[in-house]
């Protein structure tokens, strides 16, 4: 049987990279690009495209709005113009919770979108994009919204990553409005294996959340981990709680599989080395 030919969008990324060693484990026949930097000739004829890419840092987003957009959007509209004209079996776009802004309760994915902040909008815009290619075209189109993805070697400007390095260097973490918000976190590894799910399973024109249903604050977050805080002024546009109910990719045979300890403690391991 022949390999599956996936292409990686942004897949430089933390996210990106770990999905990538997983499809080399599945035998998959692997190409990469880059959003910032490709030309139509690079795409080749790949079955499968995961998008990862995206300007993705939320505070950022306010100080500059516009650039978000072209990354976003723009740059996302004129890759599903050429690919739309290739024979795709799926393309999934990795987009984020931040659509909705800040819900109160466990949302399906038919949850109405309302984001809050110039990346949330951004991403909805997307997202909103490829869904009129789906319909218009027949665009084999897939929406993945994953919760706050982590797992050892993210980078240190990441939540839990930079708790464990402060924490190791004895100083004091700010936490926006004492860090009230609520959020789910899933390991790195069953995000991939949920992302995979998606693309070789999931029917186009469909949104899947990827998530835990392990909800807590930032403040009990960190203080799982043993670091130091204070309170600092919440941060503008931050939503107060994201929780994905992720029933439908779950019926179709996941489930994460590393619990937040033992995912937390992988990411201790990682800090100290």
């Amino acid at each position: 049987m022949a390999a599956d030919k996936f292409l990686g969008v942004g897949a430089s990324s933390f996210y990106g990279s770990n999905f990538l060693r997983l499809l080399k484990t599945k035998g998959a026949e692997v190409s990469t690009l880059s959003l910032r930097n490709w030309g139509p000739n690079e795409i080749g004829e790949p079955e499968y495209v995961v998008n990862f890419a995206a300007a993705n840092i939320v505070a950022e987003s306010w100080e500059r709005p516009t650039e978000y957009l072209l990354v976003n959007v723009v740059a996302h509209t004129e890759l599903f113009e050429v690919l739309r004209k290739k024979k795709i079996k799926k393309y999934v776009n990795v987009s984020t919770p931040e659509v909705y802004g800040s819900v109160n309760a466990w949302v399906t994915e038919d949850q109405v979108m309302n984001p809050s902040t110039p990346y949330g909008v951004s991403k909805a815009a997307t997202d909103m994009m490829l869904f009129a290619y789906h319909r218009a075209y027949d665009f084999p189109a897939v929406i993945t919204r994953t919760a706050n993805i982590y797992g050892p070697g993210q980078p240190l400007y990441r939540l839990i990553t930079k708790a464990l390095d402060y924490k190791k260097r004895g100083e004091t973490f700010k936490l926006d409005g004492k860090g009230a918000s609520v959020r789910c976190f899933i390991h790195v590894r069953d995000a991939c294996e949920a992302t995979y799910l998606a693309a070789t399973k999931g029917r186009p024109g469909e949104i899947y959340h990827i998530s835990s249903y392990d909800a807590l604050t930032i403040k009990e977050l960190v203080e799982r981990i043993g670091c130091k805080w204070e309170s600092v002024p919440e941060r503008l546009g931050k939503d107060f709680c994201y929780m994905m109910d992720s029933t439908k990719l779950r019926k179709m045979g996941w489930q994460d599989k590393i619990s937040l300890e033992e995912g937390l403690m992988q990411c201790a391991s990682a800090i100290s080395a």
